[in-house]
């Protein structure tokens, strides 16, 4: 490992559940970096695979120390980076997903710097980077799922790679896991830290690889869109539409549901709705291999019941939802 000049040792908090596609990879790719790592810590929630075995084996020959917490129940990403925060031997904590591998040996030189030079940065992130040909090897309903997302670059603080002072994460109390437990909680966070100081994107990336298993099922996708629909309505429940980045948008489906049913607006709303079914997951209809599935038949009706099923979710969390781990 090369030295890096003015470096701080940086703590590694990884949170995982049945992630035994993709764990190794992560962790690789961090032992990889040329900047000093104290530490990995990995909370695991109640996995059922074999990820707790795999980690266990990579530490035994990994150069840098692995700590495995194991957990009997499923307490969510918020309570696991509570934890692995509270645990951490460095001030400044990299927050990860197990489902990510940072691309070069430079990324965390390139996340830290802004907190290096300058002392009211609380925060940074990375741009995050879904690739095609990691969206390539996915099941015909995966790529649905991320189909909007595959080669944009989307940047913000979503613990898939963020680094944050010690000092200041526990003075703001962590992440809310009363009110945010599954899904917003990386918003709240986010908004709760820009009150005290700076929160900067990096020119560091990372790569968010998602499940890399054969068997994602149409069930397993509904069920994703259910918790992301449910955690916009309960944020906006307990913090108002500006707890999102990118508040304005989410207006955007509940009011493409509701334009056919508008007076005088029933033609326009269903040529939008239609057109909408498309444009979605427009690369599902660009691309040959999912083209040529007989699946993409019911593709552009499926986008429409999700969009309504979405809407239904997000208002019904909205009024009435429970944080709980799903």
């Amino acid at each position: 490992m090369n030295k890096v000049a003015n470096a701080i040792s940086v703590s590694f908090v990884v949170p995982m559940r049945n992630a035994s596609t993709t764990i190794v990879q992560a962790l690789k790719s961090i032992e990889k970096q040329e900047y000093p790592v104290r530490e990995i810590i990995i909370i695991d929630n109640a996995s059922k695979d074999d990820s707790v075995l795999l980690v266990k084996k990579f530490s035994e020959n990994s150069k840098i120390p692995i700590k495995i917490i194991i957990r009997k129940e499923n307490k969510g990403l918020g309570a696991s980076f509570n934890d692995g925060v509270e645990n951490a031997k460095s001030n400044l904590v990299i927050l990860m997903h197990s489902d990510c591998f940072l691309p070069t040996e430079k990324e965390i030189e390139k996340l830290t710097r802004p907190l290096i030079e300058e002392k009211s940065v609380v925060a940074t992130y990375p741009t995050i980077d879904l690739l095609d040909n990691v969206w390539r090897t996915y099941g015909f309903w995966e790529k649905c799922l991320f189909a909007r997302v595959v080669g944009r670059g989307i940047a913000g603080l979503t613990t898939k790679f963020d680094c944050i002072r010690k000092d200041s994460f526990q003075n703001i109390g962590g992440f809310d896991v009363k009110n945010f437990g599954v899904g917003a909680e990386d918003a709240d966070l986010y908004n709760r830290l820009i009150k005290i100081g700076k929160v900067l994107k990096s020119y560091a990336r990372v790569t968010h690889v998602h499940y890399l298993g054969e068997d994602y099922t149409l069930r397993k996708m509904l069920l994703k869109q259910k918790i992301y629909a449910k955690a916009y309505g309960r944020g906006i429940r307990m913090r108002g539409i500006s707890l999102f980045q990118n508040g304005i948008f989410l207006l955007v489906k509940p009011g493409l549901a509701i334009l056919p049913f508008i007076p005088y607006l029933y033609d326009v709303g269903v040529i939008t709705l239609i057109i909408y079914s498309f444009l979605y997951t427009k690369k599902m209809f660009t691309t040959k291999s999912t083209l040529q599935d007989p699946r993409i038949i019911i593709l552009p009706f499926l986008n429409i019941f999700s969009l309504y099923c979405e809407t239904f979710w997000t208002i019904e969390s909205f009024l009435f939802g429970k944080n709980k781990v799903e």
